[in-house]
């Protein structure tokens, strides 16, 4: 019993610190549940310095996809000639109708 305790233990410090896993992807692999993997991991030294690191790579992660959604965005609405012309007819539409209807 004790050998298996030391076996998911070592699996799991492996998985999080090398492969750099989280913590649902352990309990998965392992099949031990997210409360016991997390309550281990908390009391190992590096913990807090592993979760700071991976919060700074998630904002990078994050602020690169909100740049690249923003591209895409501004590309969609680029504004043409095209574009201008037929805003201006519709708006021409619009106020022909308000005017005489």
């Amino acid at each position: 019993m004790e050998s298996k305790e030391a076996e998911w233990r070592l699996s799991a410090r492996k998985l999080f610190f090398e492969e750099h896993r989280s913590i649902e992807d352990i309990a998965g692999i392992t099949g031990i549940s997210r409360q016991s993997i997390s309550g281990y991991l908390k009391r190992l030294p590096g913990y807090k310095e592993e979760r700071e690191l991976r919060k700074k790579k998630n904002a990078a992660a994050r602020r690169e996809y909100k740049r690249e959604k923003k591209r895409e965005y501004r590309a969609m609405e680029s504004v043409t000639a095209e574009t201008i012309r037929r805003e201006h007819d519709i708006a021409a539409l619009i106020l022909s109708r308000e005017k005489y209807h």
